[in-house]
This record gives C-alpha cells, sequence and structure tokens, in this order.
C-alpha cells in the first residue's frame, strides 16, 4: 500500500509539472490603432521610424524611408519593461515596401532579427539570425551572421537556408497599391524556422544556443517601407496557424544528416496488469547544424490538450504497481 501511494503521489507530482510547463500564449501585441509610438515597447532613441495613418492596412502603422534601417524592441536598464526574449519565442508582422527609398541599391529587402547573446548584454560575441525578403531576387533567406565568438561558428552574413518566391505569389514595390504580406521567426531551443505568409519556408538547426535575452528588431535595407500588427508569442503557441501538423521547410538547401540519441519516457501495462515506466531511446538520423534542412515531422500546440491527456493516462494508472525500466532502439 505505501508503495502505491509512493507511486500515486509521484505520478501527481510529475503531472503538475507537465501542467506547469504547458506555457503556450502571447506574449506581446502592437497593431498601433491607440496611435502611439510607446517608449514601453519600442526603443525609440534614434529611430527614423515614425508613426504614420493610412497605408495599405487603411489603419495607424510604423513606416521609414531609407535612412530608417532597424526599429528594436524596447531593451536595457532604462527600459521600464524590456521586451527582451530568450530562445522560446515567436514573432510576425504585416509588411510591405511602397518603392525604393531613394536609393539605387539593387538589393531591396525587409526582414526581422534576434540573437544569440554568449554572454549577458554582450553584443561582442553573438550568433545573429535574419528573415530577409528580398525583392529583386524574389527569395527568402534566413542568414546567420556571427560576431566575436560567433565567427567560429559562421561567417559575416552566411545563408543558411533560402526559399524561391514562386512567381505566383505577388511582391511588388508600389508608391500606392504595395503588396501587403506577412513574415516571421520562431526560436525554439536550437531550432530556428522563418515564415513567409504563415509558411514555413526557411530552417536551421542552431550549432550553439545560450540562455540570454534579445531585442525584436524590423530591418529595412535601403527601402521605404512600412509595417503594422506585431504579435510575439512563446514558441509553441500557434503564431503561425500551423495546427497540429505543421508544414516542412521549403528548402533548395543539400540534406547533411547526423545521427542523435533521443530519449522518450512513456506508460505501458505488461502482461502481470502492472504499470510499467518505460524509458526509450532512440537512435535516429535528423538534419545536422548549420543546414537549411526542416527536420521531419514535429507537432505545434495551441492550448494544453496534450498534456492534460498524458496526466488523465497517468492518474489512471496510481492503481496498479508503478515499474520503471529502459528500453534501447537502433
Amino acid at each position: 500500500m505505501k508503495k502505491l501511494i509512493s507511486a500515486a503521489l509521484v505520478l501527481v507530482m510529475f503531472a503538475a509539472l507537465l501542467i506547469g510547463s504547458v506555457s503556450a500564449e502571447i506574449l506581446w501585441t502592437d497593431n498601433f490603432d491607440n496611435g502611439v509610438f510607446n517608449e514601453l515597447d519600442w526603443q525609440l532613441a534614434g529611430t527614423l521610424f515614425t508613426l504614420e495613418q493610412g497605408g495599405p492596412t487603411q489603419s495607424p502603422h510604423l513606416e521609414g524611408w531609407a535612412e530608417a534601417v532597424v526599429q528594436q524592441s524596447s531593451y536595457g536598464d532604462e527600459a521600464p519593461a524590456p521586451r527582451i526574449y530568450g530562445s522560446n519565442v515567436a514573432f510576425k508582422c504585416d509588411a510591405w515596401v511602397y518603392e525604393d527609398g531613394g536609393s539605387e541599391s539593387d538589393d531591396h529587402w525587409i526582414g526581422l532579427w534576434w540573437a544569440d547573446y554568449f554572454y549577458d548584454n554582450d553584443p561582442q560575441n553573438r550568433i545573429v539570425y535574419t528573415i530577409r525578403v528580398k525583392y529583386e531576387a524574389r527569395q527568402v533567406v534566413l542568414t546567420a551572421d556571427g560576431i566575436g565568438e560567433g565567427e567560429e561558428f559562421f561567417p559575416e552574413y552566411t545563408e543558411v537556408a533560402k526559399w524561391d518566391i514562386p512567381e505566383s505569389v505577388e511582391l511588388e514595390m508600389d508608391g500606392s497599391a504595395p503588396t501587403v504580406f506577412n513574415m516571421g521567426l520562431r526560436i525554439s531551443g536550437t531550432q530556428i524556422d522563418g515564415f513567409f505568409n504563415d509558411q514555413k519556408v526557411v530552417s536551421t538547426v542552431a550549432p550553439t544556443m545560450h540562455q540570454y535575452k534579445s531585442p525584436l528588431l524590423f530591418w529595412n535595407n535601403q527601402c521605404h517601407t512600412g509595417y503594422d500588427n506585431w504579435m510575439v508569442s512563446t514558441a509553441d503557441y500557434d503564431l503561425f496557424n500551423e495546427g497540429a501538423n505543421p508544414a516542412p521547410a521549403a528548402n533548395d538547401a543539400p540534406a547533411v544528416t547526423e545521427k542523435v540519441v533521443e530519449t522518450e519516457t512513456r506508460l505501458v501495462t505488461d502482461t502481470d496488469g502492472n504499470t510499467v515506466v518505460e524509458v526509450v531511446t532512440n537512435e535516429v538520423v535528423r538534419p545536422a547544424a548549420n543546414t537549411g534542412t526542416a527536420p521531419s515531422g514535429g507537432t505545434a500546440a495551441r492550448t494544453g490538450d496534450m498534456a492534460v491527456v498524458v496526466v488523465a493516462v497517468m492518474i489512471i494508472a496510481i492503481g496498479g504497481a508503478l515499474v520503471v525500466r529502459k528500453v534501447s532502439f537502433k
């Protein structure tokens, strides 16, 4: 009886941990409809972006010309509530380009940026991941820029994945009726995914990942551009409307794989009616780091449904004896 009570307590504690780990949620949104460019949310010092009315979304939005290169979320000691995020974040926005912004560049692009900092508040050592929507090339490109110690992994401006925008998809710079699209980034541990119109199109596995947080950036390269409807969530929130079976990233990069060992814990009932906790190790092949190849399979959850189901199974299993065994597969 004591063993059964102990087993029940272990399962209840495990269930509580599972429920506590369900954190899928929206963290921050800004559609600028209140008519405020809020210094609590955005880094306003030195910005050349301005709050404008109308535009293709017919609502307040941020706008900038070629000189307006970056708009950062709030960060630093002076920010009362800094908008900085670690490696469990997804973010996206609607964006467009009116025209070239007065530049003579043949590489007009806009994008989103997040950095893996090697040390707290140290911009000299990091890897910057950027999704770039490139107009002349008609491509979505995911780049990694190593700075300082980050150069050990990536030279400056390394294309880790790219996707050709189909000719059937409109992408026009236009002064009166530009193409409006959404773009996004998701950082989930070492998995980096880039999105165009809620479709995962570029992806890579980071070679390293640290614990420090980064501001989020909108980046403008030589364009007269605007953006609106900013949304930030945890990585496990279904921000890109993928449902239960997100599509793999479309990529033209060659697949490079590596063997890894994955561990899974599950409950089964043996032939004697005992509830058995199996720790299963499985040798699998997955894309290696530094490639643009998307992982096979995967799920995206918007709620804690899966955790609740697992908890229910474990609580039902309390009536049997609890045994732990390890199973290995190759």
